[in-house]
């Protein structure tokens, strides 16, 4: 799984459900006919664990690793990241106050202000974009409108 060319490419990346779906897991099980379920759950925990520390590090490390969404309450994933990351303190953003739950909202709250105050919402050194600039915009309505 790790040979997928995804994971050769360098950070800033981001990608989701378009390309890690079942058709992907499916392609690579093909090779192992009958594999326990338990298995394949255990090992895209530790794919998951290794390619984010492998970023992690490759970024330099950090002294906390702040998880969130459902990945954060996955007691495997949390495991192996610690044991990946000796030194660094994995925990989830809930322990600090910041529920992951509600980290997507909160994230598009701030972009949204920042867009408001006509301020970056991006970090080029991040996304990969080649200057910084206020994301979006708002568009106001002239008229009323009736909503049912």
């Amino acid at each position: 799984m790790l040979s997928d060319p995804y994971f050769s490419q360098p950070a800033p990346k981001s990608t989701g459900r378009e390309y890690f779906n079942y058709g992907w897991l499916e392609r690579h099980l093909r090779h192992f006919p009958g594999v326990d379920p338990r298995d394949v759950q255990a090992t895209l925990a530790e794919l998951t664990a290794v390619t984010i520390s492998e970023q992690v590090l490759l970024s330099g490390g950090c002294e906390r690793l702040m998880v969130c969404g459902g990945g954060s309450r996955n007691p495997l994933l949390m495991a192996r990241l610690a044991a990946l990351l000796p030194g660094t303190e994995v925990t989830t953003t809930d322990a600090v106050g910041i529920s992951g739950d509600d980290m997507e909202a909160l994230a598009f709250a701030w972009l949204a202000w920042r867009t408001l105050a006509g301020l970056p919402g991006n970090l080029p050194s991040v996304t990969g974009a080649s200057q910084e600039t206020v994301l979006g915009l708002f568009s106001l309505l002239t008229r009323d409108i009736r909503v049912n």
